[in-house]
């Protein structure tokens, strides 16, 4: 056992039930698959060392949570055994080194609330599209801060379209000043076939035509272009994440102080099951509570990840070039512009919960286990054209 290893039972119990949640739970991959592939021999060492086990019974409830790693009740129940468990027998202090080691070197955890519900109803995008915003959009010509969000959704069933609806819902219902901020979301497809359900809840929708793979970067750099004029401040934020009501005060404040170019709210990101994600949808947006309880609700935790949601200055923004437009499909964009921005400006973290609806993964990996974009070398985005140019790709219909 390590010197700086945890010696409480139960942190170590914990530790086996995660990593083997992380490991069979097919939701925890689309959490991020690139880092489930890295960690997965880390997860296989616990597995190995579970079933190494002396003792039938904790072998066994190991066992049921592997085939049935969405049940909470098998979650705490190994917790229990575990923690009760003699902790210097050989086979026991493997299972927990291997836990602490696959705990302490990877990038993906578990999360169960304490007050877990696993009841969510689905909610549909229909019974959102019948849920006015609290607040309509209202940003005044000057308003100083603006939200851009990027999106595509052509092959989920709407998910990604029932997401966003659901995020804009809560940007609809801020503390922060109605007329003080405005909503820019950016749809690049081959067509715009969202916009009758996304104008009633945006102050700006820009159709940016783009039919092949979707570009983020070169979408966010449109919205700041044609609408941030006016800003100050600007929010990229993912069309996956469900805000709290005081979302954009708290984040504006931060910024309220000199020295501070940016930030990211959160350290770490809770991707939650779809069973939680109907929970935490119905609480906040059909509820009208003033934030999701992340103690209410499941999924995984993707550590230190740089781009579900940054705060910069409008000034820094355009000063590094805003993102890097070479950055076809996902993975990669978000880091880059995270690290130009650090070597820019001032760059902070907070650690607010940030909570990211679920949805069916995209293609991110090459067939040799790289991101798609790994080619590209880091901090080397240097434009020699205007950035945001809405028909960099295709002319726009008019």
């Amino acid at each position: 056992m390590s010197g700086i290893q945890p010696t409480d039972p139960r942190v170590l119990a914990t530790a086996v039930a995660d990593i083997l949640v992380v490991a069979a739970d097919p939701e925890s991959r689309r959490a991020c698959v690139f880092f489930w592939e890295k960690y997965r021999p880390l997860f296989l060492e616990v597995e190995r060392a579970a079933e190494e086990l002396d003792d039938p019974r904790l072998r066994s409830l190991a066992r049921e949570l592997r085939s049935d790693p969405e049940n909470p009740g098998r979650h705490r129940a190994l917790v229990e055994a575990l923690a009760a468990a003699d902790p210097n027998a050989p086979a026991t202090a493997a299972l927990f080194d291997a836990a602490w080691r696959a705990e302490r070197d990877n990038r993906l955890g578990h999360h169960l609330g304490s007050r877990h519900r696993a009841d969510g109803v689905a909610v549909s995008l229909d019974e959102l599209r019948a849920t006015p915003p609290r607040q309509a959009p209202a940003a005044a010509p000057d308003a100083p801060v603006l939200v851009v969000i990027p999106f595509r959704d052509r092959d989920t069933g709407g998910v990604r379209a029932r997401n966003l609806l659901a995020c804009l819902l809560s940007l609809g219902d801020q503390s922060f000043p109605r007329d003080r901020f405005r909503i820019t979301v950016v749809e690049s497809d081959e067509q715009p076939r969202w916009r009758e359900v996304l104008e009633p809840y945006v102050d700006h929708y820009l159709f940016a035509p783009k039919a092949d793979t979707f570009n983020k970067s070169w979408a966010v750099n449109v919205g700041v272009m044609l609408t941030g004029e006016a800003a100050e401040v600007i929010c990229v934020l993912d069309a996956d994440v469900l805000t709290d009501r005081d979302f954009i005060a708290r984040n504006v404040a931060r910024l309220n102080r000199p020295g501070t170019g940016g930030h990211l709210p959160y350290r770490d990101m809770l991707g939650m099951t779809s069973a939680s994600t109907a929970h935490a949808v119905r609480r906040r947006v059909l509820e009208g509570a003033a934030g999701a309880d992340p103690e209410e609700v499941r999924g995984f935790v993707v550590r230190r990840p740089p781009g579900a949601c940054v705060w910069v200055r409008a000034g820094v923004f355009r000063q590094i070039g805003g993102m890097d437009e070479r950055y076809e499909g996902w993975g990669g964009e978000d880091t880059d512009f995270a690290y130009r921005m650090d070597f820019a400006a001032a760059f902070d973290n907070f650690d607010d919960p940030l909570l990211h609806m679920n949805h069916p993964p995209a293609a991110v990996l090459r067939e040799d286990g790289e991101l798609v974009n790994a080619h590209i070398p880091w901090l080397s985005w240097a434009p020699r054209e205007p950035i945001g140019r809405i028909d960099r790709f295709a002319p726009v219909p008019r």
